[in-house]
């Protein structure tokens, strides 16, 4: 399954913004628009964590997805079979 994170947070909360992309890339996952990042690993109780945190948990949702059209190229890229 894959796991996908998405969000539009407004510019006044700029720095939660920063802080989830950031928090997001060193959990491992890959950006796949600007926005929007997919992993195959379960980390919901980090995004729930970095969401609460910084009170951004209108502006932000989770998705567990079976599938997606460009899965041979992210299981390339987080080396799965």
């Amino acid at each position: 399954l894959w796991r996908i994170v998405i969000f539009d947070i407004p510019e006044y909360q700029k720095q939660a913004r920063d802080a989830l992309s950031f928090k997001l890339k060193q959990m491992g996952m890959l950006p796949i628009q600007k926005s929007v990042f997919i992993s195959p690993f379960d980390c919901r109780n980090e995004i729930d964590f970095v969401i609460e945190t910084f009170a951004i948990k209108p502006y932000v949702r989770y998705i567990v997805a079976k599938e997606i059209d460009i899965a041979l190229e992210l299981r390339h890229k987080f080396r799965i079979a």
